[in-house]
């Protein structure tokens, strides 16, 4: 059975629409008003990152409460959002996607294009977060990177967008939708691949168990490897 069968989705047009809705107002309006009032002189800072995310993901949750009123489904049914214990399998799925799929994938383009996937162009942002924390700013870091993104984002583009895709498009198709479009949203074309294939791992857990768990921990996991690794080496 499909995912697009077994579950419950909103229609694809008002997901876009809601999408569209809560990123602009939360990321763009809300974002941008705090970026242009806080101090920027060294890069987007940890307080500045983590009010900026809190903003845009107070929205995002909004369009996706909005999504349930719409469709008069719970919150929990309509997105997935169910744990069990075999979603822990997404801990080194994470850590093999981040270690080995998205370098492996960087390796023809970055010799083909070397100026455009050079490793430290891609690792820039991550590392001025990194540079930008210490002491409990550095918790902040980890909660906001290995908590907070993982949950909002899975909600949004898989629960909400890949979900509503599929039904669409059908599993596969709805998977490489909302993983492109996933890629797309961030606006930085050099790590376009890398989080496309992230996206994609992270719906094909969402596809082959029907739930939000093992997508969420399997994103965190991603996360977690990354911003550890520059804290440990940087």
């Amino acid at each position: 059975m499909s995912l697009s069968e077994r579950s419950p989705s909103v229609p694809v047009g008002q997901a876009l629409a809601l999408w569209s809705l809560g990123w602009s107002v939360g990321g763009i309006v809300f974002g941008g008003v705090i970026y242009a009032l806080s101090s920027t002189e060294h890069g987007t800072g940890t307080l500045t990152l983590t009010a900026m995310a809190v903003a845009s993901w107070t929205c995002l949750l909004v369009a996706l409460w909005t999504a349930c009123r719409m469709q008069a489904v719970d919150f929990r049914t309509l997105f997935g959002l169910s744990f069990r214990w075999i979603d822990l399998i997404g801990i080194p799925v994470g850590v093999l996607a981040k270690m080995i799929v998205v370098p492996v994938i960087y390796l023809p383009l970055r010799a083909i294009w070397p100026s455009t996937f050079e490793s430290s162009a891609l690792e820039e942002t991550a590392k001025e977060l990194v540079d930008s924390a210490g002491g409990w700013k550095t918790v902040l870091l980890v909660l906001v990177v290995v908590v907070g993104a993982p949950l909002v984002e899975e909600l949004v583009y898989r629960g909400l967008l890949q979900r509503s895709a599929s039904a669409r498009l059908g599993a596969v198709g709805g998977l490489f939708a909302a993983s492109i479009f996933f890629g797309l949203i961030y606006l930085r074309p050099g790590e376009l691949p890398g989080l496309a294939v992230a996206g994609l791992v992270f719906g094909i857990m969402l596809l082959r168990t029907g739930r939000l768990g093992a997508s969420i921990i399997t994103h965190a996991s991603f996360n977690a490897t990354g911003i550890f690794a520059l804290l440990l080496f940087n």
